[in-house]
C-alpha cells in the first residue's frame, strides 16, 4: 500500500519506462481525438468518432501507469502523483498541452524535493513526496493568476455583491 521509492529495481524502472513509453506515443498520436473527446464527449459521438474505443483506450494507458508504478512505490504515492501535480496544473494553465507539460514537471518536482526533505527531515520518503505535491497544489489554490484564492480578479466579486443586493431588494 505505502510502497518504498527507495527499493525500486533497475526492473522497475525499465518496466515503468516502457509503459511511459507507450502511453506517450498513444497520446501523442491520438491527441486531437483525445482532446475532442475529454471536452466534448457528445460532440465527438457526433462526429463520428469511436468514443468507446477512445474511452477504452484512455482507461487502459491510466491503469497501465497506475500498475506499472503502484507495485514498486505504492497506491498512496500513485495516487498523489497522478491528481496533486494535475490539478495543480489545472490551476496554473489553460490548454490542454501546457497543463500535461506543466504537471510532468510538477511531478519530477515534487519527487526530487521530495527526496532531498525526506534525507534532511529524517522522515519517509513517499510521505514527503506527497507533502511536497500537496504543498505545491496549496500554493497554487492560493496565487494563482486566475483562480487563486488570494489573487482571484475582484470583478467576480463585485458582480456576486451587485446579484445579492438584487436578491435582497427583492
Amino acid at each position: 500500500m505505502f510502497g518504498d521509492i527507495l527499493s525500486v529495481t533497475g526492473a522497475d524502472v525499465i518496466r515503468t519506462l516502457a509503459i511511459a513509453i507507450v502511453v506517450l506515443f498513444v497520446v501523442f498520436v491520438f491527441y486531437r481525438e483525445l482532446l475532442f473527446y475529454t471536452f466534448d464527449p457528445l460532440a465527438a459521438q457526433a462526429m463520428g468518432l469511436p468514443i468507446t474505443w477512445i474511452q477504452v483506450g484512455l482507461n487502459a494507458a491510466i491503469t497501465l501507469a497506475i500498475l506499472a508504478s503502484m507495485q514498486a512505490v505504492g497506491v498512496v504515492l500513485v495516487v498523489a502523483l497522478l491528481i496533486g501535480p494535475a490539478i495543480t496544473a489545472y490551476l496554473l494553465v489553460k490548454e490542454l498541452y501546457r497543463m500535461m507539460l506543466l504537471g510532468a514537471a510538477l511531478s519530477v518536482l515534487a519527487s526530487i524535493s521530495g527526496l532531498y526533505v525526506s534525507y534532511y527531515w529524517n522522515i519517509p520518503s513517499g510521505a514527503a513526496i506527497v507533502l511536497v505535491v500537496c504543498l505545491l497544489f496549496l500554493l497554487a489554490l492560493l496565487f494563482s493568476p486566475s483562480q487563486g484564492i488570494l489573487t482571484r480578479p475582484k470583478a467576480t466579486n463585485r458582480s456576486a455583491q451587485r446579484l445579492f443586493k438584487q436578491l435582497r431588494q427583492n
